[in-house]
């Protein structure tokens, strides 16, 4: 088993996306001409409203932009977003950040439209203004290089990072380096369960099926704690389609048929549609009734009629598919009932804890019932008020670490609970 057999990768030559952004402003200091640059403060907003996935849903906004050859966006290390672009119009642009405004709209330095010290955005116009703008990235540039090298010395050190994703950047070579690693590691010891519920009127829990899944940030500490086993996209994904197949064997081979409840499993639509899941289906066809495939709403969307495809022939074996990775605010941009899934998976944040209107409310609860309430989950649970939140809201499905602890108290007392999750 590979346990401590931890690569301790050289993190020196890493880029910083500040450095990546002062190489492509210095690659075009002869075509200034038509050439714009607009900082997005994000990093001014309340704390709240910086988690990751604020930062990703508003980059995702710039798409529109972006088809154009000489226009690019760089989401800098503390958040804050720089689009860079020519011949592309200020009008463009500001549609854009109104809508990226919108995402924020209960937070005061995104609705401010004034120049200042807390304003949320910032303009240059590159031939004019290109060493002023130059000057900022270098300076920012530097600050994370000094940042990059405080990990450096942490990674080196091999100092516990907590939850927290640091380290080199994944490049194709560690990746293999990562994989050889995994392959050495027994996946039965490191797959975890947690429950997802049902509370009723009077108050009980009733278990809606068990997620098994493998935790990134355990897997990273574990073999590759030099290593940022998130900070390329592509590398990332196969890198879990990989584990995918590892979760999917272990399933098969631990008889995941004859589990008490219903079981869930987080794979991407690459494996559903691969071999490794045809010879799981060879295992698990009996019970498929009683498992739910999970997919990411960012691998949902990076390839739509895949998806259709996949959930499609899912269901005609008996399976259930569930869209995970949304949240309250991407639920503003688009319905998720469009893509006909029978679960839908909403991660709550800290945001919506007596922040929210009775206009907001009422929006999010329009927006639930146009989802449908008995699709609805609630993931990340992780505080009361989280569960008061949502049960006024007419949510009855939740997952998290405030869930797990009811259901281990009802177990405590009760001594079981009953499976709602099979199909009947």
């Amino acid at each position: 088993m590979a346990d401590g057999a931890a690569l301790a990768p050289s993190l020196k030559g890493a880029q910083t996306p500040e450095s990546k952004l002062l190489d492509h402003v210095e690659r075009v200091q002869n075509t200034r001409a038509g050439r714009i640059a607009v900082f997005v403060h994000l990093s001014r907003l309340q704390p709240h409203n910086q988690q990751p996935h604020h930062i990703r849903i508003a980059s995702r906004i710039f798409d529109s932009l972006l088809n154009s050859a000489d226009v690019q966006l760089f989401i800098l290390s503390t958040g804050d977003l720089v689009l860079v672009g020519r011949e592309v119009s200020p009008e463009e642009i500001d549609d854009v950040i109104d809508k990226v405004r919108s995402l924020f709209k209960s937070d005061a330095v995104a609705e401010s439209r004034e120049r200042g010290q807390g304003h949320f955005t910032t303009w240059f116009d590159l031939e004019y203004d290109f060493d002023m703008f130059i000057e900022l990235i270098r300076k920012l540039a530097e600050k994370a290089e000094k940042n990059l090298d405080a990990t450096r010395e942490d990674a080196s050190a091999g100092r516990e990072r907590g939850v927290h994703f640091s380290g080199q950047a994944l490049s194709p070579n560690g990746l293999a380096r990562v994989l050889e690693t995994m392959g050495r590691v027994r996946f039965a010891e490191i797959i975890r369960s947690q429950p997802a519920v049902i509370i009723g009127g009077d108050g009980t829990e009733n278990i809606l099926f068990e997620e098994n899944y493998v935790s990134i940030s355990e897997l990273q500490q574990r073999i590759a704690p030099g290593f940022n086993l998130v900070s390329n996209t592509w590398l990332f994904q196969h890198l879990t389609e990989t584990i995918d197949k590892h979760i999917l064997h272990v399933l098969a081979k631990n008889g995941i048929g004859e589990r008490k409840f219903a079981t869930s499993i987080n794979l991407n639509i690459a494996t559903v549609l691969g071999r490794g899941f045809e010879a799981f289906d060879r295992f698990a066809s009996r019970s498929s009734n009683n498992i739910i495939i999970e997919m990411q709403q960012i691998d949902v969307f990076a390839n739509i009629p895949a998806y259709r495809y996949a959930r499609d022939w899912l269901r005609e074996r008996g399976y259930r598919v569930l869209i995970d990775g949304l949240n309250p605010v991407s639920l503003r941009l688009f319905d998720p009932g469009m893509l006909d899934p029978d679960f839908v998976k909403v991660a709550w944040g800290t945001e919506y804890s007596g922040r929210t209107s009775a206009q907001d409310r009422a929006q999010l609860s329009e927006i639930i019932e146009t989802v449908d309430r008995e699709k609805f989950i609630l993931a990340r649970t992780d505080s009361e008020a989280a569960l008061a939140w949502a049960l006024q809201l007419g949510i009855r499905r939740f997952q998290g670490f405030f869930i797990d602890k009811l259901v281990a108290k009802q177990i405590s007392k009760e001594g079981n609970l009953v499976s709602t999750g099979k199909r009947r």
